[in-house]
C-alpha cells in the first residue's frame, strides 16, 4: 500500500504547488487592484505553501508542519467563504457580511489554537501518508467547528448566487467549491477516525478544486479584471510546465535530491510568474500615463474657442502631432503661388522658409533633402482632389531610432486634415472662408490626433474585419469584450459585433451614389474596406477599381482602419 501512496502523493503534491502558485501570480497579474481577485489570490497562494509543506514533509519530517499546513487551510477556507460571498447580488451581501465577520474571526481564533499547540495532532513524523489525526479537546472542537462552519456558510452563498450568469459564479467555479467543501468533510472525519485515511484523497480533492478554478478562468475569464484570450492561459501554462520541467530535470541531475527537486520547481515557478507580474505592472502603468495624457489632449480639443486664427489652429495641431510622436519639431508650410512657404513652425524650420512641390501624386510620406535630413525626419504634401495645397515635415523622434509605421499613418492622416483646413480656408485662392466647415475640419485634425488609437486596439479591429463573416469567432473574440459588447451565447455576441463592424465601414461612405472608376479620392477609404471585407472582393481587384499601386492601396487600407477603430472608440466611450 505505501509503495503506491507514497509516490501517487508525492506527485499530486507536486504538480499541485506549481499550479495553485502559477494561478495565484497569474491571477494577481491580470486581476489587480480588484478585491474580488485579491482573495482568490490569498486561497491560492495559501494551498500553495499548503503543498510545499506536504511535499517537503515527505522527505523531511520537521514539528509544528502539520500545524501549519492546517493553519493554511483556515486562511484558504476563510479567503474562499468571502469569495463567494462577492458573487451574491449586492442588496443581499450587505445583509450576509456579518457571516464572513464570524468566519474571519472563529479562523483567527483556530490559527492562533493550532500555532500554540504543539501537541494538537498525534504521530506527527511517522505519519507521513496519512491525514494528520487531533486529540479530542478544545483544538479539536474549534477547528472541526471552523471547518464546518465554513463549508456550510460556502454553499449557502452559492445558494443565494441564483443560477449562473454573467457576473456570478459558473458551472466550474461552483465545482471548484464543492471540492472543496468535500475535502474539509473528508478531512474533518479523518481527524478523528481511529483507522487511518490516505492523505492523497485530502490532496488530490484540493488539488481539483483548484484545476476547476484554472478552468473556469481560462474559459469564463473569471476574476481577471484584464480581458485576454481564450487561449493565453492554457498556453502560459504549458511553458511554464515546459521550463520548470527542464529545471526539475536538471535539478534531479546536479543533486539527486527530491527536496532540492521541490524547492528548484517552485522557485522556477515564483521567478518566471513575477517577471511576468512586473511585466503587466510595468505595462498598466504606462497604459495609465497614456491614458491621462489622452484625457488632457481630448480636454484640449474640446476646450478650443470658436474665433482663434486659422494660424492658432494649426499651431496647436502641429503641437499635438508633435507631442503624440514624440518628436523634436516641425512645421507646416501652405502654398503661395507656385511654392510652399513655412507658416508654422515648432523647433524646426525658420519662418517663411520657402519649398519647391514634392513631385508626387499622392499624399505618401517622403524623406526629405540632404540639406534638411538633420533636421527633418519626414516630409508629407498635403493634397486636396489632385492639388498640392501644404506641406509637412516632422523632426527625429526625441527617444527612438525611427518612426513606426502607425506613426507615418497618423501623420499622413494628418496632412489630409491640414489640406482640407487650407482649402476651406482659401489661402492659395482667395475664396471665401467658410467658418462652419472651417470649424469643423479644424476640430476634426484635433479630434484625429487625440483619438489616435494604440496598436493592440487596432489589430484587434483589423483581425475582427478579417472573421466578419464567422460570427462564432467574432463572439469569442477580445474585442467583442473590449468593448462590452454582451450576449446570452457567443452567437449572440458575434452577431452583434459583426453589425458594430459593418455600421463603423458605413461610416466612411461618402455621401450620394457610389461614382463609376476611377474612383474619387474622397471614396477611397470606404471602397478598400467595404469591397475587401463585406463583399470579399480581391486587394488586386480593388487596387485596379482605384487606379492605385499595392503600396498606396495598403497606406489606404491602414487610414481606413483606422478610421474604424477611432468610431468604434468614441462609441465605446
Amino acid at each position: 500500500m505505501t509503495n503506491i501512496l507514497f509516490p501517487l502523493t508525492s506527485i499530486i503534491d507536486y504538480l499541485s504547488l506549481g499550479f495553485s502558485l502559477w494561478l495565484a501570480l497569474y491571477l494577481l497579474a491580470r486581476g489587480f487592484p480588484s478585491r474580488v481577485t485579491i482573495r482568490a489570490v490569498i486561497v491560492l497562494l495559501a494551498l500553495s505553501v499548503f503543498f510545499l509543506s506536504a511535499s517537503l514533509n515527505l522527505y523531511i519530517q520537521l514539528p509544528g508542519t502539520t500545524a501549519i499546513r492546517a493553519i493554511m487551510l483556515v486562511v484558504a477556507l476563510s479567503a474562499w467563504c468571502d469569495l463567494t460571498q462577492k458573487f451574491i447580488r449586492p442588496a443581499t451581501q450587505s445583509n450576509k457580511s456579518w457571516i464572513v465577520i464570524v468566519i474571519y474571526a472563529l479562523g483567527f481564533v483556530t490559527a492562533l489554537l493550532l500555532l500554540g499547540t504543539h501537541d494538537a495532532f498525534v504521530l506527527e513524523n511517522t505519519n507521513l501518508l496519512w491525514v494528520g489525526r487531533m486529540n479530542l479537546g478544545i483544538q479539536y472542537s474549534v477547528y472541526a467547528v471552523f471547518l464546518w462552519s465554513a463549508s456550510i456558510s460556502i454553499l449557502y452563498n452559492l445558494y443565494l448566487g441564483g443560477k449562473p450568469r454573467v457576473g456570478q459564479p459558473n458551472i466550474y467555479f461552483v465545482a471548484a467549491s464543492f471540492l472543496v467543501v468535500s475535502e474539509v468533510v473528508y478531512g474533518s472525519l479523518a481527524l478523528i477516525l481511529t483507522r487511518p485515511s490516505p492523505r492523497v484523497v485530502q490532496d488530490a480533492l484540493i488539488a481539483s478544486s483548484v484545476i476547476f478554478l484554472g478552468i473556469s478562468v481560462a474559459r469564463h475569464q473569471t476574476l481577471v479584471e484584464r480581458r485576454s484570450s481564450l487561449y493565453e492561459l492554457p498556453i502560459q501554462t504549458l511553458v511554464i510546465i515546459i521550463l520548470v520541467g527542464v529545471y526539475s530535470a536538471l535539478a534531479w541531475q546536479w543533486s539527486h535530491s527530491a527536496v532540492i527537486v521541490i524547492l528548484i520547481a517552485a522557485l522556477a515557478v515564483f521567478t518566471h510568474s513575477l517577471y511576468g507580474l512586473v511585466g503587466e505592472i510595468l505595462s498598466q502603468s504606462l497604459s495609465k500615463r497614456e491614458s491621462g495624457y489622452r484625457h488632457q489632449l481630448r480636454h484640449l480639443g474640446q476646450h478650443l474657442p470658436n474665433d482663434v486664427s486659422l494660424q492658432t489652429r494649426l499651431e496647436d495641431g502641429l503641437k499635438l502631432l508633435c507631442q503624440i510622436l514624440g518628436a523634436t519639431g516641425g512645421f507646416i508650410a501652405t502654398r503661395q503661388s507656385n511654392l510652399f512657404v513655412v507658416t508654422v513652425s515648432i523647433r524646426s524650420i525658420s519662418l517663411g522658409e520657402k519649398f519647391a512641390p514634392i513631385e508626387t501624386t499622392s499624399d505618401d510620406v517622403v524623406q526629405p533633402s540632404a540639406e534638411y535630413a538633420d533636421t527633418l525626419a519626414w516630409m508629407v504634401p498635403a493634397f486636396k482632389d489632385a492639388e498640392q495645397l501644404a506641406l509637412i515635415g516632422i523632426g527625429h523622434p526625441m527617444d527612438r531610432h525611427h518612426y513606426s509605421a502607425d506613426d507615418l499613418d497618423l501623420l499622413a492622416e494628418a496632412a489630409n486634415r491640414v489640406a482640407l483646413i487650407v482649402a476651406l480656408a482659401g489661402i492659395h485662392s482667395g475664396e471665401t472662408n467658410h467658418e462652419k466647415s472651417l470649424q469643423s475640419e479644424s476640430d476634426g485634425l484635433i479630434s484625429t490626433l487625440i483619438t489616435n488609437p494604440d496598436p493592440k486596439f487596432l489589430k484587434m479591429v483589423e483581425e475582427g474585419l478579417r472573421k466578419l463573416t464567422d460570427i462564432i469567432t467574432l463572439g469569442q473574440s477580445p474585442l467583442a469584450r473590449e468593448l462590452g459588447i454582451t450576449g446570452k451565447t457567443h452567437i449572440d455576441q458575434g452577431k452583434a459585433l459583426q453589425q458594430k463592424l459593418t455600421d463603423a465601414i458605413e461610416t466612411l461612405r461618402p455621401e450620394g451614389a457610389r461614382p463609376m472608376e476611377p474612383l474619387p479620392r474622397e471614396w477611397e477609404n470606404y471602397v478598400v474596406l467595404h469591397d475587401a471585407y463585406v463583399e470579399g472582393v480581391a486587394n488586386r481587384e480593388i487596387m485596379a477599381r482605384l487606379y492605385t499601386s499595392e503600396g498606396t492601396f495598403n497606406r489606404i487600407r491602414r487610414k481606413a482602419l483606422r478610421g474604424v477603430a477611432r468610431y468604434l472608440l468614441e462609441k465605446t466611450n
